[in-house]
């Protein structure tokens, strides 16, 4: 089939070359042509994906985790402060049918106290094959994770009431993330 492809397009882009004279024609097909051929480079890039072996959603989750992990103390570091707890969570947020990765973590102060630096999510698409980071969830409010449902994620923000305890913030609010970009809001 890729070489029927290839065949009809070249044929399409000589009998293109050979009617036209006008440099923007030129351009226009010279513009084709790159498409054309970065369309033959990913259809190349998703026969080469086929013939490799697919990952499960746990090999998926292991591979996140030790990609967060390499670039953890650059975390740590922005906030001068030390890991208090990663969760990892799956389903598919990226729309294509397969399980993506959302490693939660949250930051406390190296020195010690039980006070809550930061909190965030990184974002993992999985390919089938591999993962890699697409976005990360940073905000100034705090958070609690949900649930990864519909293609969604969702998050409940929390807001402390006027009576509530440093423990407890009372005030939560669903909030669905967009994710936009490398980030996530």
């Amino acid at each position: 089939m890729n070489l029927n492809i290839k065949f009809s397009l070249l044929i399409l882009i000589s009998a293109a070359l050979l009617g036209c004279n006008n440099s923007n024609k030129e351009k226009e097909l010279e513009l084709k042509e790159k498409e054309l051929l970065l369309k033959e480079r990913e259809l190349s890039l998703k026969e080469q994906q086929a013939e490799r072996p697919k990952i499960t959603t746990n090999d998926a989750v292991r591979l996140a985790e030790r990609q967060f992990k390499k670039y953890l103390p650059k975390i740590l570091a922005s906030h001068d402060a030390a890991l208090d707890l990663q969760q990892s969570y799956t389903g598919d947020f990226t729309g294509d049918g397969i399980e993506d990765v959302a490693v939660y973590f949250c930051l406390v102060p190296k020195d010690g106290g039980n006070a809550i630096v930061a909190q965030g999510l990184t974002l993992y698409q999985n390919s089938g094959h591999d993962v890699k980071v697409i976005a990360g969830y940073e905000p100034a409010t705090l958070f609690q994770f949900d649930k990864i449902t519909g293609g969604r994620i969702h998050v409940e923000l929390l807001e402390y009431a006027e009576n509530d305890g440093h423990c407890c913030p009372s005030i939560r609010t669903p909030h669905v993330l967009t994710i936009s970009g490398s980030s996530a809001y």
